[in-house]
């Protein structure tokens, strides 16, 4: 089992709070340690966005504990109902993010009907207060992220097991299950895919100066999942058609099968390109052979039409239509990867420069 940074991240804030609740012999250190373990977030600026709603959320937790037990006492009724008022306060704010540890404090100050409130409470913020800054303090500076480089390697990977499944599909390799339990593998990692997208825009415009070269990656890895949607959309199109147009042994059938080949090989090449490992070509546009394939499959394809219709086979005329999107999506799919080449070109002619 592999340790993660996010685990090894909490471990170490919490150790921090309680080391710092022993330096200043500030008691019961488990508040600290609570605080610590919650308040790890995925970036920089989500852990000092989450530091002033922790605040802010304790602030308004201890306050109206101190209040109500000082005014009304520490009756079971009355613990109840000024947790439910902190809970809608804190909606209303929209700090639900901070709500369990505004809890922790209003019950922990609330547990008590004798002493000094006012330092009770105190004691409480501080101790939560410790434990936040510690999360903080790690998430900062111990293992930042890199969400770029994650970005980057899920995008390939997920490009590559494309690649694999549309060959699979149009060479019908693949037993339908097997290939149906894979598809929805790809489809689950959209989502993870646009969480490290959001991830990493935060990472880069939040909490410093906003470049242009920063700005061109935006769009660049933008594009980069968009052709992974259009790559989904393809399978969805090619595993409802492909099979209900022309039987395989069709003639158009080669030239789509290598044409699909030629594309997927032209994606791998592009990322390669951006990550260095190729040499950025002198043009961005469909590499000769490949736009050439293009407009021949759409001339075999329009040719196609009129004989079809003068056939008196119904079923001939229903098959082209099945063929219409097919060789509409591989079009659009082309059109997709040239603007990609088109930004990695730009970016790496134009690396260095800053508006």
């Amino acid at each position: 089992m592999r340790v993660g940074a996010r685990i090894l991240k909490t471990g170490i804030a919490l150790i921090l709070a309680l080391l710092v609740c022993h330096w200043f012999n500030l008691q019961p250190p488990l508040f600290a340690a609570i605080a610590a373990t919650l308040s790890i977030q995925p970036t920089v600026y989500r852990t000092l966005k989450h530091l002033r709603e922790q605040m802010e959320a304790n602030f308004i937790g201890a306050a109206l504990g101190v209040t109500a037990t000082y005014f009304l006492g520490a009756d079971p009724i009355i613990v109840g109902v000024v947790v439910m008022l902190v809970i809608m306060i804190n909606l209303r704010l929209k700090l639900e993010n901070s709500l369990v540890l505004s809890l922790v404090t209003v019950i922990a100050v609330m547990e008590t009907s004798t002493g000094n409130y006012l330092y009770f409470a105190g004691n409480r913020f501080l101790l939560t207060v410790i434990g936040v800054f510690s999360a903080a303090l790690v998430n900062a500076l111990f293992i930042p992220p890199r969400y770029e480089h994650k970005l980057f390697d899920e995008i390939s990977k997920t490009g590559e097991k494309f690649s694999v499944l549309m060959r699979t599909l149009i060479h019908n390799e693949m037993e339908e299950k097997v290939f149906r339990e894979e598809k929805e593998k790809i489809k689950s990692k959209f989502k993870a895919i646009e969480q490290l997208y959001d991830l990493y825009t935060e990472e880069i415009t939040k909490l410093r100066k906003v470049t242009y070269s920063s700005q061109k990656k935006l769009v660049l890895f933008k594009q980069m999942i968009s052709v992974l949607y259009k790559e989904m959309d393809m399978l969805r199109t090619f595993e409802r058609h492909i099979y209900s147009s022309f039987k395989p042994g069709h003639y158009l059938f080669p030239l789509i099968q290598s044409q699909l080949e030629a594309l997927t090989e032209y994606h791998k090449n592009i990322l390669l390109t951006y990550n260095g490992i190729l040499k950025t070509r002198e043009d961005w546009h469909l590499p000769e052979e490949v736009l050439q394939e293009n407009n021949r499959l759409l001339h075999e394809f329009l040719t196609l039409y009129p004989e079809v219709k003068n056939t008196p086979q119904e079923e001939d005329d229903g098959q082209w239509r099945h063929l219409f999107p097919v060789v509409a999506e591989i079009l659009e799919y082309a059109n997709q990867l040239e603007r990609l080449s088109k930004l990695v070109h730009t970016f790496h002619t134009h690396q260095g420069e800053d508006e």
